[in-house]
């Protein structure tokens, strides 16, 4: 799914109201019906009260007091008179409104008393949309700072009030001058700041509405930024009736060190489950026991050292590469790593503690430095910041992992909330699977080990890199389902069912 600036979604819009065809206020009504469907399903509704500005956003607000009240839920309206224009399809949605005298519309003027608002009250923030481009100020401002200040259940329609959809620096974002919804019922496709982790204040969950806007459309625009939706994924392969063991890949995970070897269990495990035909281990001698009993459908190889990796294997016999997990920076690792790297030929992943060896090589001996072709580095925002220097914001660590894919050539996958996977083309894609519950110790190693079967059973770096990430957060959420709290060894066991 193409993420799109502010200005693309109006000439989606236009370009909608002009081939389906369909009227502009006809399009509203369809983003309205949308909402309140939406609505229903997620929250128990008596009531609610619904803040509109006198556009479109407005407009919007209005057609979804109708509907609501049609189905018997008490609203009021507020109308903001921040202005004595309004868009010609508030003025026929406002007109439709006061036909319905169950409604109680209220007008908001700069000497008016603001409403009373209490924290049960469901207030729907419909005053500006993305159409936005300066800071709020004057009698808008007041009501969003009085809803801010007295709401706990703020539901924006599109986006929320105040936000730009389109951030290129933290310093656009003013908390003090944007709605807090919990909530986000955004039209067609998200907008590309909900995928920054400075506006989760204001944006919250959010849940796309489809309002059938003409798909033809995004086939005439470019973007270089998606969203990875279970529609927009790589198709997975089917196992077919003759396929064996060696249809599927010999996986290599390296990793471990004395008291980490849970790290290559877990990237081992994930591994066989996401469906390698065959995986080895490379751990120390210390590892060995802990191993082979922990995962037995694994073969075990171990360096000649007992706490830590020095000698790394030759790789060119496997499909493909998985290191990093648990396996230490002592000076001898750093050493055999370094010496070893160059001679990856096969898709590699490097993860962890691969991802703080490299760091330190690039910065010792900088461009000439070189990343195995074919590899995926999947660091957690420290781990970054290590390899490409600290940022201030997720916006700066993002424009950052772009430039880095493109300048080693390799794919990077930013581990967060939205993980985002940088391209060597400059494209950007954002996850949308998983859960705060996978903020727990080797859920990083788990992704290690499913995008390492990927690559081991013939995908695409590009397709085994969006689907691993895809298929992690989806085990988690799947893990999730009935538990507050999961650990890794849960995602694992999900990947089979989500597959």
């Amino acid at each position: 799914m193409k993420l799109l600036s502010s200005q693309q979604i109006r000439d989606w819009d236009a370009f909608t109201i002009a081939n389906e065809p369909i009227s502009s206020i006809n399009l509203m009504e369809r983003a309205a019906i949308a909402f309140v469907s939406q609505l229903k399903k997620v929250l128990p509704l008596s009531g609610a009260k619904i803040f509109c500005g006198k556009g479109n956003n407005g407009g919007d607000g209005l057609a979804i007091a109708r509907l609501l009240a049609s189905e018997n839920i008490t609203c009021e309206v507020f109308i903001i008179e921040y202005s004595k224009k309004c868009s010609d399809d508030f003025a026929v949605n406002e007109k439709r409104l006061k036909e319905i005298k169950s409604v109680s519309i209220n007008y908001i003027s700069e000497n008016s008393t603001l409403p009373s608002i209490s924290s049960e009250d469901i207030i729907i923030d419909a005053i500006f949309g993305t159409g936005l481009s300066k800071p709020l100020e004057g009698l808008v401002l007041k009501v969003v700072q009085h809803i801010n200040q007295h709401a706990k259940n703020t539901i924006a329609v599109d986006i929320p009030t105040g936000l730009k959809a389109d951030i290129f620096s933290v310093d656009e974002i003013n908390e003090s001058k944007i709605i807090h919804a919990n909530r986000t019922f955004t039209f067609q496709v998200p907008k590309q700041c909900f995928m920054l982790a400075e506006t989760f204040p204001f944006v919250g969950k959010f849940d796309v509405l489809d309002i059938g806007l003409k798909k033809q459309f995004l086939e005439t625009i470019q973007s270089s930024h998606f969203y990875v939706t279970k529609e927009s994924i790589p198709e997975i392969k089917q196992r077919g009736k003759f396929s064996h063991k060696g249809t599927f890949g010999h996986a290599l995970c390296i990793g471990g060190s004395f008291g980490k070897i849970g790290a290559t269990i877990l990237m081992s495990k994930a591994c066989l489950r996401t469906g390698a035909g065959r995986v080895t281990s490379f751990i120390p001698k210390v590892g060995y026991t802990i191993l082979q009993t922990s995962v037995p459908e694994c073969m075990v190889l171990t360096d000649d050292e007992l706490t830590e990796i020095r000698n790394f294997p030759a790789t060119e016999n496997y499909s493909a590469v998985g290191v990093g997990p648990g396996m230490g920076t002592d000076e001898f690792t750093v050493k055999g790593f370094q010496k070893w790297l160059p001679t990856v030929k096969v898709p590699c992943v490097i993860d962890a503690d691969g991802l703080n060896i490299c760091a330190k090589l690039l910065l010792d001996h900088h461009d000439s430095f070189h990343f195995p072709s074919n590899a995926i580095i999947t660091p957690h925002p420290a781990e970054f910041d290590r390899l490409a220097g600290a940022s201030k914001s997720s916006i700066e660590r993002i424009e950052k992992q772009i430039h880095f894919a493109q300048k080693h050539k390799i794919i990077v996958v930013l581990k967060g909330a939205h993980t985002s996977i940088a391209m060597p083309n400059g494209k950007l894609y954002f996850n949308s699977t998983g859960n705060p519950a996978m903020a727990t110790a080797g859920s990083g190693d788990v992704l290690t080990g499913i995008i390492t079967a990927l690559l081991a059973q013939g995908y695409s770096t590009h397709d085994a890199a969006i689907l691993g990430v895809y298929i992690h957060g989806l085990s988690g959420d799947y893990a999730a389902k009935e538990r507050a709290t999961i650990i890794a060894r849960d995602i694992i066991e999900a990947i089979p069912f989500v597959m």
